[in-house]
C-alpha cells in the first residue's frame, strides 16, 4: 500500500523511462485515490503533478528489477502479427490447444507454455526448439513465454498434426458467409432492437478479412489434409444427390403401377447401402473341416435299358 513519503517508480506510459518520485500527498475523496508527488530527479526535479496510482508502478528500491522485466517483455512482444494472422492464431487456439496446456495473452499474443511435454504432442515438435528459435523469457512461476512469433508457429505446427476441426470450422463458416453475402444479416441487440447489414456489406467484409484467414488457415493445414477434407465433403454430397434420385425414381414407379418394383429397388438400395460400419472387408478364420457344411448334390444318371 502506498504511502505518504514513499519513493516510487514513475512511468506516464510503458514505454517511457523510469523516474523517482515522492507520494508528497493522498487525495482519498474520489472512488479511485490520486496521489500528489515531487520528481527528485532529472530536469523536472523538484515539480510535483497530481497522478493517478497506475502511473506508480512500485518502489524505487526495486526500479533495476522493474527495468529489466519490463526491457524483457518489450523485447518479447516486439514481433507484431497482422489482424488476419491473429484472427487465425485465435481459432486455432480455441480449437486445438486447451488453456492448460499454453495460454495466449491475447492483448500482446504472447503465450505461456504451462505444459511442455502435452504442448509437444499437440504440436508435434519439441518446444525447446521452439523456445530457442524465437524470443522467450521465463515468468515468476517458471513457464516459458515466448513471442507472438513463437505463438505463430505453434498454430501453424497444430493444424499440421491435427487439420480436420480446423478446416471443419472453416467449411462452416463459408457457408453461413454464402447465405450472409446472398441475404444479409439481421443484427439483434440486447434492447430487442434489430438491423439488417446488406448482402453487400457482408460479401464486402468476406473478401477483407475472411478470404484471406481461410486461405491461411488451409495453407497451414495442408494441401494433403485441404484435399481430403473435399473428396470427403464431395462424397457425402454425391451419396445426398443419389439418394434423393433413387427415391424420386421408386416414388414413379409406385404411380405408374409398378409398386412391387418400387418395393424392390427400395429394400436393395438401403440393404446395400455402403457404410463406415461395413465398408472395410472383414476377414474371417478359415474354417474347420467339422465346421464346413455338407452339401449334398443330386448328380443325373444314365438310364439302363434291359
Amino acid at each position: 500500500m502506498i504511502q505518504i513519503g514513499d519513493e516510487q517508480i514513475y512511468r506516464q506510459r510503458d514505454q517511457d523511462p523510469s523516474q523517482r518520485v515522492r507520494v508528497v500527498s493522498i487525495d482519498t475523496s474520489r472512488r479511485n485515490p490520486r496521489y500528489e508527488i515531487e520528481f527528485l530527479d532529472g530536469e523536472r526535479a523538484g515539480k510535483r503533478e497530481n497522478v493517478p496510482e497506475r502511473r506508480l508502478r512500485g518502489p524505487w528500491s526495486g526500479v533495476r528489477q522493474y527495468d529489466e522485466n519490463v526491457a524483457n517483455w518489450e523485447r518479447v512482444s516486439a514481433f507484431e502479427l497482422t489482424d488476419v494472422e491473429e484472427s487465425a492464431v485465435e481459432l486455432v487456439f480455441e480449437a486445438l490447444i486447451p488453456e492448460e496446456v499454453a495460454n495466449r495473452l491475447w492483448n500482446d499474443n504472447v503465450t505461456e507454455i504451462a505444459d511442455p511435454v502435452k504442448l509437444e504432442a499437440l504440436i508435434g515438435s519439441s518446444v525447446t526448439e521452439l523456445v530457442e528459435r524465437v524470443e522467450s523469457l521465463t515468468n515468476d512461476e517458471g513457464n516459458e513465454l515466448v513471442s507472438p512469433e513463437g505463438t505463430l508457429i505453434i498454430a501453424e505446427l497444430a493444424c499440421t498434426v491435427n487439420p480436420m476441426p480446423v478446416l471443419t470450422l472453416v467449411l462452416e463458416e463459408e457457408r453461413e458467409y454464402r447465405e450472409k453475402s446472398k441475404h444479409g444479416w439481421t443484427i439483434s441487440s440486447s434492447r430487442g432492437e434489430d438491423w439488417t447489414v446488406s448482402p453487400e456489406r457482408m460479401y464486402s467484409r468476406y473478401l477483407e478479412s475472411i478470404r484471406p484467414l481461410h486461405e491461411l488457415l488451409r495453407g497451414w493445414c495442408g494441401h494433403r489434409a485441404v484435399s481430403l477434407q473435399e473428396r470427403l465433403g464431395a462424397a457425402e454430397a454425391e451419396v445426398r444427390r443419389l439418394d434423393l434420385l433413387v427415391t424420386r425414381l421408386v416414388d414413379e414407379l409406385r404411380e405408374n403401377g409398378h409398386s412391387r418394383f418400387a418395393d424392390v429397388i427400395a429394400e436393395v438400395h438401403e440393404e446395400e447401402r455402403i457404410t463406415p460400419a461395413n465398408f472395410r472387408p472383414v476377414v474371417d478364420r478359415p474354417l474347420k473341416p467339422s465346421e464346413i457344411p455338407v452339401r449334398y448334390i443330386e448328380v443325373p444318371r444314365r438310364r439302363r435299358w434291359g
